[in-house]
């Protein structure tokens, strides 16, 4: 069975407190009063006050879009239209195995891959997920057989360009800074 990622846990709670919340209501014969107001409450702010109703919604969505979405800003990646999940822990870049063999197309357990990639892989913080040192990825797609194989070769590139270049430049500022 596959394990809840952090965000799959946040959202699990998050249905959780709201059924406990609403069965809360329901059972304290608040639920249809409660129900009634709000709609009442939202129809006479879209009536009278619609631009007020839009902001108000826009405020909202964008709030529950940055909370969900917080652990996640500014360190999402993919490619192809494949989530990859990159990690800096100041030292080297990771990239989670199971992503890159979605991107390769291949199928390969866990275990095998810790071994190809021996002594440049890790579990990620809760430990569900292998980590794989991004340099060491690129240097295997350098050599691996089909590596010229277009697909193979925009990877490495986007490994170097896109995760790997900037965060040399990231340490060296911080270095020099």
């Amino acid at each position: 069975m596959r394990k809840l990622t952090a965000n799959s846990r946040r959202a699990l709670a998050t249905l959780v407190l709201l059924v406990v919340v609403l069965a809360g209501l329901h059972f304290s014969g608040l639920a249809l009063p409660v129900l009634i107001s709000a709609a009442v409450f939202i129809a006479f702010v879209c009536w009278a006050l619609p631009w007020l109703g839009v902001r108000w919604l826009d405020d909202i969505i964008l709030g529950v879009r940055s909370w969900y979405w917080a652990a996640d800003q500014g360190r999402f990646h993919s490619f192809g239209g494949v989530p990859l999940k990159i990690d800096d822990d100041g030292r080297f870049m990771w990239v989670d195995g199971e992503g890159l063999m979605r991107v390769l197309g291949k199928r390969e357990p866990e275990a095998s891959l810790a071994a190809r990639f021996t002594g440049n892989w890790r579990r990620d913080a809760d430990g569900d997920i292998l980590m794989l040192r991004v340099d060491a990825v690129v240097r295997h797609l350098n050599t691996m057989p089909g590596r010229d194989d277009p697909r193979v070769q925009r990877l490495r590139r986007y490994f170097e360009r896109e995760v790997l270049y900037p965060a040399s430049q990231r340490r060296a500022r911080e270095k020099a800074g």
